[in-house]
């Protein structure tokens, strides 16, 4: 597996964080706006606990991911 295909299959996961997060941060923005307003904020901060969890499990699936990709690749170099 060349470099190119680590590359791109991290710059996914990457783009997948970056949105979810930036979203997550957003929403906790948000939730902090609504509690100092003294406003409902709950379904604010369910959305935030959400997105913020959907972050994290696209971020250790790309750990996953990547770990499994070097180990095959290592596995393919000792063959060799």
């Amino acid at each position: 597996m060349d470099g190119r295909r680590r590359r791109s299959i991290k710059e996914g996961f990457d783009l997948g964080v970056g949105f979810f997060g930036f979203f997550t941060a957003a929403f906790c923005v948000i939730t902090l706006v609504y509690e100092i307003l003294r406003q409902d904020a709950l379904g604010w901060a369910l959305g935030t606990l959400v997105l913020g969890l959907v972050t994290a499990a696209i971020w250790w699936s790309r750990q996953a991911v990547l770990r499994r990709m070097d180990r095959a690749v290592s596995e393919i170099e000792q063959d060799r």
